[in-house]
């Protein structure tokens, strides 16, 4: 029962798909109001000129060719230098800011190495695992005296 219902459902969208391409097809071919608009200049009764879709009512009238337009490229130019590092400059700053942070996160973790280096030194080893933990306390003390303040 399911299955049918489901089988109808995916004819009537089959259907509704070709019914609405069926009438785009019929509104395009039979009414195509956007290839027949004229454009009319017609003079005012002051002398000023007037633009219209309808023809001029006193009979003079110009028809313009709206679809004869040229599009004329501007000539490549050098960007401004003053606006080029306007832009650069707050991207530096950005990377710079996100520099400082990122080498502020190492300082910190170097400091919690070195805390938790003396913990374990405070706990109690074994006189090879000493030698150890105060060596790994000495490189990162001196990490900490080279790139941190």
């Amino acid at each position: 029962m399911i299955h049918l219902q489901r089988q109808k459902w995916a004819i009537g969208k089959v259907t509704i798909r070709s019914i609405v391409c069926w009438i785009t097809i019929y509104m395009t071919a039979f009414f195509p109001l956007a290839t027949l608009a004229s454009v009319y200049r017609c003079p005012d009764a002051s002398g000023a000129v007037l633009f219209q879709q309808m023809p001029c009512a006193e009979g003079v009238e110009l028809e313009l060719d709206v679809r004869a337009t040229e599009w004329i490229t501007t000539p490549e130019s050098k960007p401004d230098k003053r606006k080029t590092q306007a832009r650069k400059r707050p991207r530096q700053k950005s990377q710079l800011a996100r520099e400082s942070a990122r080498q502020e996160k190492a300082c910190w973790k170097a400091r919690q190495r070195i805390e938790k280096i003396e913990w374990a030194l405070r706990k109690g080893y074994k006189p090879a695992r000493g030698e150890r933990l105060r060596q790994q306390r000495r490189e990162q003390q001196d990490y900490l005296r080279q790139f941190c303040r």
